[in-house]
């Protein structure tokens, strides 16, 4: 077999070339999930070392037990520094490490920063299937960034979405936003209000870097009948208060939360309505009413990484992409 004499090593370049959507990767997140519900795949709460000035490396692990979870071990290692841009270098990088669940052998070494960006949006959109409306059109983000931009390809395939409202503390990321938006088809609209954003938005993204001088800005009251919210950045740039109104209140993986809760607080902070593994587990969990609102709050959570990535090595390898390397 190959994988016994090389590893394959694909880059983000490599990645991108295997042109996987984002309902592709949201199917496989969402089955790997429910075998994690049954016992077939494991997922283990991230380790986290985070400095004063912003740094933050983290490590993350899964593993597939049994079909039809992938048979192979993930395991992901994170860097950021807010000080990278002044370098010339991305905030994030990382790289994920596939290992047989056979063997115990590495079999592929991928970048981790289109997959960390992409799964973070499929594993919202997995989410928003169940609560938010499917016909929804108007969508706001709040950050601009990669992953609003991962979430804007992401959401455009599986919604009939019409407008988008982009709001960020730098303005030429919004417009940058907007006009990609625009570049798609859609109606958008670069904000400077933070209510005007967020109210009459049937889908709300929020991914705002953290920062020293960040204080909460958004208000929960602010969604309006029947939105669906995904804060990605774990909820900072949102008052904590006002979320007790909010039918649905979710969250990526209850032990992970209670693991991080001595350096990193969510909002909400619970309680919660449920997490993805409870979700997978009832198909009755979900959105019933209209006007009903849901929030989604999510750290990320390694099985998705594993889903991703079994899913990335195994279409390269059947393209034959990526570069070979000699154990």
């Amino acid at each position: 077999m190959e994988h016994e004499t090389y590893i394959r090593y694909l880059s983000r370049a490599d990645i991108e070339k295997l042109s996987l959507s984002g309902n592709e990767l949201a199917v496989s997140i969402a089955r790997t999930l429910s075998a994690e519900a049954k016992g077939q795949a494991q997922n283990f709460p991230k380790t986290s070392k985070i400095f004063s000035d912003g740094r933050l490396f983290q490590s993350l692990m899964a593993v597939g037990l049994e079909a039809p979870a992938p048979l192979f071990a993930a395991t992901k290692i994170i860097g950021l520094s807010p000080g990278n841009p002044a370098r010339g270098l991305p905030i994030i990088g990382g790289l994920i490490v596939l290992t047989s669940g056979e063997t115990g052998m590495p079999i592929a070494i991928m970048d981790a920063t289109w997959i960390t960006e992409m799964r973070t949006a499929a594993l919202s959109l997995v989410v928003a299937k169940r609560f938010a409306r499917a016909d929804s059109r108007k969508i706001a983000f709040i950050g601009c960034g990669a992953q609003a931009r991962a979430h804007l390809r992401v959401f455009a395939e599986a919604f009939p979405l019409s407008r988008v409202t982009a709001l960020s503390r730098s303005r030429s990321s919004a417009e940058a936003l907007a006009s990609k938006a625009q570049q798609i088809g859609l109606q958008a609209e670069v904000a400077d209000d933070p209510r005007h954003a967020v109210v009459g938005a049937d889908i709300v993204i929020t991914s705002v870097p953290d920062g020293p001088d960040l204080k909460p800005f958004l208000r929960a009251e602010w969604l309006s009948p029947g939105a669906f919210a995904s804060l990605v950045d774990l909820g900072r740039c949102w008052q904590p208060d006002g979320f007790e109104s909010i039918e649905h209140r979710l969250v990526d993986d209850r032990a992970q939360v209670e693991a991080s809760r001595g350096y990193r607080k969510l909002t909400p902070d619970g309680p919660y309505t449920a997490d993805l593994r409870e979700l997978m587990a009832n198909p009755g969990l979900r959105r019933r009413a209209e006007n009903e609102r849901a929030v989604f709050t999510f750290q990320g959570v390694a099985v998705a990484d594993l889903a991703v990535g079994a899913l990335v090595f195994e279409a390269a390898q059947k393209a034959g992409i990526g570069v070979l390397l000699p154990r």
